[in-house]
């Protein structure tokens, strides 16, 4: 088991970042349309990101009150031993499913876009042991990777939308407001897939020290995806317009396959992203993938490779276990109903629960 670590702000921002960046920025656009039927999808983006900002101050909050060092340990001194134990597992296969459908969803986007006669079970399996290499070390080697991976990211996409400007018709987005709120109520929820990764704070958290003011950390780590979600998905709506933005599968790569640029070395910008976006599929992968383990560890009270060893077959298993890239989405759709059972309902029942026991024990 790794020593306790101690987590900065720049750390925590690049975790969180790292996190939410993953396949939803590349379905971000085709989702929100389809649910809103409008172009007004940047706007829901914005007030779910205002929302999942005023949320995260309240966890921390919450954590912070409660003296929490260690989530786990703290959901089992609420429910009891059993009651925990068993929370703890259901969170275990909720990280486990989130590693899963991560590692699947690249492996069909390299399938498609790059190595069509590769089998996909390789992609897998290689990407999962790349991962296990890495979090053997603990969250110190994966927060590096993740400062080093995020920057990169940043400039790599804000590079390539730079050179899509010539193609942008922002006319396309309006009017704006035109079908009034209906259609912003109607999409509010469509965007979540964009921002699992934010209830990583809660065990995150216990792994600070509690002098340190995290707030900072969590809200940038929060904000930088929310950007570029909002710029991604003007950008692709503007050039694609809504009818091909809902008939594409990944509606971020075909806006960069609309234009060339004359004059580098690469005139086609859509591998740059590929190569990029691997790396980020890869960090989100790894994260989830970390947590599955730290969770069971906690339950089993065993080793922590042992539980890295014995998740590799459960994720390549459940990631094969979708026949097609239809079933991968339709997995994603039943993670989003637990995403917010583990962000939302948990927290706020086991910060009640806990409270009122304390005050029944004084």
């Amino acid at each position: 088991m790794e020593a306790k670590p101690t987590l900065i702000n720049l750390e925590i921002t690049s975790i969180l970042s790292c996190a939410m960046l993953g396949v939803g920025m590349l379905t971000l656009p085709r989702g929100l349309t389809e649910q809103a039927t409008t172009t007004d999808g940047w706007i829901i983006l914005i007030l779910n990101g205002i929302c999942a900002a005023l949320l995260l101050i309240l966890l921390v909050y919450m954590l912070k009150k409660h003296r929490v060092t260690d989530y786990f340990s703290y959901i089992e001194e609420t429910y009891g031993k059993w009651a925990g134990k068993a929370i703890c597992l259901a969170l275990a296969g909720y990280f486990l499913s989130i590693a899963s459908f991560e590692v699947r969803a690249m492996s069909e986007m390299v399938r498609f876009y790059m190595l069509e006669n590769t089998p996909m079970e390789v992609t897998i399996l290689a990407l999962i042991l790349a991962a296990v290499h890495l979090i053997i070390g603990g969250i110190k080697p994966i927060a590096k990777v993740c400062i080093l991976f995020l920057p990169i990211t940043i400039v790599v996409v804000l590079f390539i939308y730079s050179m899509s400007f010539k193609v942008v018709d922002l006319m396309n987005i309006k009017p704006i407001l035109g079908y009034g709120l209906q259609p912003i109520l109607k999409g509010f929820s469509a965007g979540q897939l964009s921002f699992f990764g934010i209830e990583l704070v809660l065990f995150l958290y216990g792994m600070t020290d509690k002098k340190l003011n995290i707030n900072k950390g969590v809200l940038l780590g929060c904000f930088i995806p929310v950007g570029m979600y909002v710029l991604t998905y003007i950008l692709v709506v503007s050039t694609l317009t809504i009818d091909e933005v809902t008939s594409v599968t990944w509606p971020t790569i075909s806006f960069i396959q609309s234009f060339e640029v004359q004059g580098i070395f690469v005139e086609r910008l859509e591998l740059f992203l590929l190569v990029t976006w691997i790396l980020q599929f890869f960090t989100t992968h790894m994260l989830y993938f970390y947590f599955a383990a730290k969770s069971m560890t906690h339950v089993f009270h065993n080793r922590f490779s042992t539980n890295l060893i014995i998740l590799v077959p459960l994720i390549f298993l459940l990631a094969n276990y979708a026949k097609d890239l239809g079933d991968v989405f339709i997995f994603s759709d039943l993670l989003g109903f637990a995403f917010p059972v583990v962000l939302i309902i948990l927290p706020f029942a086991t910060f009640f629960v806990y409270g009122l026991e304390r005050r029944m024990r004084t």
